[in-house]
């Protein structure tokens, strides 16, 4: 029978009765056939949670259409087979006479390799009805037999389309433009922010098919454990696999490792608690054979356990995994909610599977902050993992709508994979009205290459390409012409009466088009006026600088990066120079941001939108600012703090210093120190400066719990150069790799906190606060009676001292108010001596306790005493910058603590209430408090010195971290 027959027999055979397709299938078979109806050719995306049936849908459309030639895309050769084989028996279609018997079974063809030969190509391609591939193996094939496949296919059907934006699966899709295209997925959004290009026509709500009961109930154990949580939590899992056997459920069991080595490391954990259960590990290193063997053993229950990575993946249809136990959890939403789908499969009616058990080791933190609400200790994943598909789908919607309100758009161009640049000009409009059809007249057809322009009036943007030829610029040749493209985005806000222009060239500020479009009267903003996008910034350091001199004919513009950025803020010669251009740094409440401005009107981000929407969301963000008169332009450029390059070191005391901040980003502990035989992760080890003098090199040790050793930086003429002051010196491991700590800090650097808020940075750059403080207030110092504490015994150490001062501090707290945590930190590597966390309605109480000891045993007005507390002080706001850092970095440190005690630091609370306040914290604001205490100040003799430098410290938190300083002394 020839494909041809077969399509004839699928005339009038399939039933729309309700009581043959579920639900789900029938509202997407009629969806996008309604899609059809209307001659779109854009891609077309059924969003269907795993379970519903979504291939039993691609073969209702297959007859309900009368399909030509179809190409099934899918992401494995595992997949591959298992879609082949349903259409090669129609599913159960026609078991279930949704499909009448006479209908003939389509002739399916599976590529399993690469071809290079194009007339088998056409002959194989003429003999099927479907073709199943994988965009792998259809690259694997010559490009002729790509042709030869691509063109002879009518429709293009693409199983878990979150990868359809992949290089190697646009490629096909591009070939079906103009032809019709369904993209099938559970979770239309990916890891790296795209939108799907295409047009959401039917989602099926994750909350309707548990309802039907094709999304089986998940029950969920958070495995919290310090000593061994692989073997509790492996020892949890077995436990309920057994249960549910001797319950006479066939489930199977699901263990889920990170990498190769880790399972095979779960593996043998798993034989030696479960023998009788025969454990079986698959990974895509294992061979053919050895793969066919462990998924047998699983599907005939030889083995009841496997030991997995990544295998066993999106679209793999197994009822009987039933258990999970995930030893490392999944970091992004898609790949989390896909695998969740692995086992809550259902087959109503089937009284041999149960519920679904997801047993989870706690992640160390969460990449997708979307999986907060996930692994909350006490989390009800049924209706979690429901939201979480809700929303996720509801934001793609957002997106898809915001790309369908483009009521004209070219058809040749894809709206997704437009990413404009973070950068606009800004116009103030006459009217609160615009003409976007202006940009026909504007650009001509000559050079306009999208007919029609996209556009979209609700939202008030507008969108076209242009095609520029100018010479080459490497020859004086007429004949040679370079082409060129252009992306112009549009945005008018009505509301604020502001136009918007992007261009992907950034080379101009399109006065003329902004009056094409606006009318007569558009103004644009320019001048110093644009530098209003920095309001609210604080702590602005210029990375880049542009000057000119309206005197200096010989050098009228120059430009200025580095160190040389501060020759962009002329004070002498104020009234000849001014800025062109500034990009800076800086932070506006507690959050450091990036942006730049230019004086004849533009403003940028050096970041990239994902979609037009983002850059839309961006400008509003700018806008708002540039008409805000109250914002001083003069303040603005006072207040930037100009970088110089270091030439000796300043005359000031050393507060603190501090390790690359990007060691805090390593996920895992790949940098150790050595000395005396003692290891310990570079991040355990503490940098005490010699606070003592404020003239020579800079003197400071290298301290654990096991040894200190001392080191110096000499800074001459501008240079930086570390030494090591022992005999024998620290050796920094990382990978293969062993060095001297001297070399390597000589490579990469420290940061320096100096007296007077100056920060020397790694590269040999000096930032200093150019501005007046006053004295922090006198009536502001806490005075505390310390009857009953030594004051020459700052920690309680692991004995729990009472009469410490930590301890002290730790009493106070508890009874001040109800706190989730309080740690104690105090060690080498800490954040604070003592951290403090509690939850309220609205946001986030963190508080940051340092304390110092009184060098004399009572208190004395040497400003020297502060110096050390101050600078851990400053150096603690940095955790502002990233709050889930700070909690996993509390977290390694809790552990850590407990397993070299033995003693448990936590005050009041667990790990489980700093997960509980990790999850829930990122949906709040946070709000910090640093605290110093150092009994050796006293609040009636505190000297001016004393008072001055905590005043710039209280200046250094406050702007960098927003935090309020509270400084607890003696009377």
């Amino acid at each position: 029978m020839t494909p041809e027959e077969v399509v004839a027999s699928y005339s009038g055979v399939l039933s729309f009765d309700e009581s043959g397709l579920r639900r789900a299938q029938l509202g997407a078979l009629h969806c996008v056939l309604g899609h059809w109806t209307t001659a779109s050719t854009e891609p077309a995306t059924v969003v269907m949670p795993t379970g519903t049936g979504k291939t039993e849908t691609m073969l209702a459309l297959l007859v309900a259409a009368k399909i030509p030639k179809l190409l099934v895309l899918v992401p494995s050769d595992h997949l591959r087979d298992q879609v082949a084989n349903k259409f090669e028996r129609l599913g159960v279609l026609q078991r279930l006479k949704i499909v009448h018997p006479d209908a003939c079974r389509p002739v399916v063809g599976r590529m399993t390799k690469g071809m290079d030969d194009t007339d088998e190509a056409a002959r194989f391609a003429a003999a099927c009805n479907v073709i199943v591939a994988t965009p792998q193996v259809l690259q694997k094939c010559a490009e002729g037999v790509r042709t030869a496949i691509l063109t002879a296919c009518t429709h293009l059907f693409v199983d878990e389309a979150h990868h359809v934006e992949a290089p190697t699966w646009s490629y096909v899709r591009a070939w079906f433009t103009g032809r019709r295209v369904v993209q099938f997925t559970a979770t239309p959004f990916r890891e790296d922010g795209r939108h799907i290009a295409g047009k959401i026509v039917y989602g099926f709500p994750l909350r309707e098919a548990q309802k039907d009961g094709y999304f089986a109930p998940i029950n969920y154990v958070s495995v919290l454990d310090f000593a061994n949580p692989d073997r509790t939590l492996a020892t949890k899992a077995v436990a309920q696999l057994r249960a549910d056997l001797d319950a006479g459920l066939d489930h199977l069991l699901m263990a889920r490792a990170r990498s190769i080595p880790r399972a095979q490391e779960l593996l043998e954990l798993y034989q030696q608690l479960a023998p009788d259960l025969n454990p079986v590990i698959l990974n895509s290193r294992m061979g053919v054979r050895a793969k066919r063997e462990a998924l047998t053993a699983i599907k005939s229950r030889e083995a009841l356990i496997i030991v997995c990575v990544n295998m066993l993946g999106e679209g793999f249809d197994l009822p009987a995994l039933k258990i999970a136990a995930v030893h490392d959890p999944q970091k992004s939403l898609s790949v989390t909610l896909q695998f969740i789908g692995r086992f809550t499969r259902a087959q109503p009616g089937d009284q041999h599977l149960g519920d679904a058990w997801m047993f989870v080791s706690r992640p160390d933190s969460e990449l997708d902050t979307r999986l907060r609400s996930l692994y909350a200790e006490d989390a009800d994943w049924n209706a979690v993992v429901r939201n979480l598909s809700e929303a996720a789908v509801e934001a793609e919607v957002e997106v898809s709508e915001f790309e369908r309100g483009f009521t004209s758009r070219p058809e040749d161009l894809v709206l997704s994979n437009l990413q404009p640049k973070l950068s606009t000009v800004v116009y103030r409009a006459p009217t609160a009205s615009w003409n976007p059809d202006a940009l026909y007249n504007y650009f001509g057809a000559d050079i306009l290459v999208t007919d029609p322009i996209g556009l979209n009036l609700r939202a008030g943007v507008a969108w076209c390409v242009v095609e520029r030829h100018a010479p080459v610029r490497w020859s004086e040749s007429r004949v040679l012409e370079e082409t060129s493209y252009e992306l112009y985005v549009l945005y008018f806000d009505q509301e604020r009466r502001l136009l918007y222009i992007n261009n992907s060239a950034n080379d101009g500020i399109f006065e003329d088009l902004a009056e094409a479009v606006l009318g007569e009267g558009a103004s644009g903003f320019t001048g110093s006026t644009v530098y209003r996008a920095f309001g609210d910034i604080v702590r602005l350091i210029p990375t880049n600088v542009g000057v000119l001199d309206v005197r200096n004919q010989f050098r009228r513009f120059s430009m200025h990066v580095g160190t040389d950025v501060s020759q962009g803020f002329p004070t002498a010669e104020a009234r000849t120079k001014t800025q062109t251009h500034i990009a800076g740094t800086g932070y506006r409440r507690g959050e450091r941001i990036s942006i730049a401005a230019s004086a004849k009107g533009r403003v940028w981000s050096p970041d990239t939108a994902s979609n037009l929407k983002y850059w839309r969301d961006w400008c509003d963000e700018i806008g708002p600012r540039l008409l805000d008169d109250s914002i001083s332009i003069e303040d603005i450029i006072a207040n930037f703090i100009l970088p110089e390059p270091i030439q000796e070191r300043p005359a000031a005391a050393v507060l603190s210093l501090e390790w690359p901040w990007n060691l805090y980003d390593l996920a895992t502990e790949t940098l150790h120190l050595e000395y005396d035989g003692r290891r310990y992760w570079i991040l355990d080890a503490d940098l005490r400066p010699d606070n003592s003098s404020t003239t020579g090199p800079v003197v400071f040790e290298v301290a654990t719990d096991h040894w200190t050793v001392p080191y110096q930086l000499d800074i001459q003429g501008g240079k930086l150069f570390y030494q090591c002051l022992s005999s024998s010196e620290l050796i920094v491991h990382r990978k293969n790799e062993s060095l001297p700590l001297s070399q390597w800090l000589n490579a990469v650097g420290l940061t320096v906190l100096f007296q007077g808020d100056q920060m020397l940075q790694p590269d040999g750059v000096l930032l200093r606060i150019d501005q007046d403080i006053e004295p922090y207030p006198r009536e502001r110092l806490i005075a505390v009676n310390w009857t009953g504490t030594d004051l020459k015994v700052e920690s309680q150490k692991p004995e729990k001292l009472p009469h410490s001062i930590q301890a002290r501090v730790i009493r106070d707290l508890l009874s001040e108010r109800h706190w989730d945590i309080v740690l104690d930190d105090d060690g080498a590597g800490e954040v604070a001596d003592v951290v403090a966390m509690a939850l309220t309605s609205d946001h986030l109480l963190v508080r940051l306790v340092h304390c110092k000891y009184a060098r004399m045993g009572k208190a004395a007005t040497q400003v020297k005493d502060l110096y050390e507390v101050c600078g851990q002080a400053m150096k603690s706001v940095r955790w502002r910058e990233n709050p889930a850092r700070l909690f996993q970095h509390l977290e390694r440190r809790a552990r850590k603590k407990y397993a070299r005690t033995g003693v448990s630091p936590w005050e009041a609370g667990d790990l489980a209430t700093l997960y509980r306040l990790r999850d829930r914290a990122k949906l709040l604001r946070y709000t910090f408090e640093i605290v110093i205490v150092q009994p050796g100040l006293s609040k009636a003799q505190a000297t001016f010195e004393q008072l001055e430098q905590l005043a710039a410290t209280e200046l250094h938190v406050r702007h960098t971290a927003d935090a309020s300083l509270t400084v607890h002394c003696s009377a």
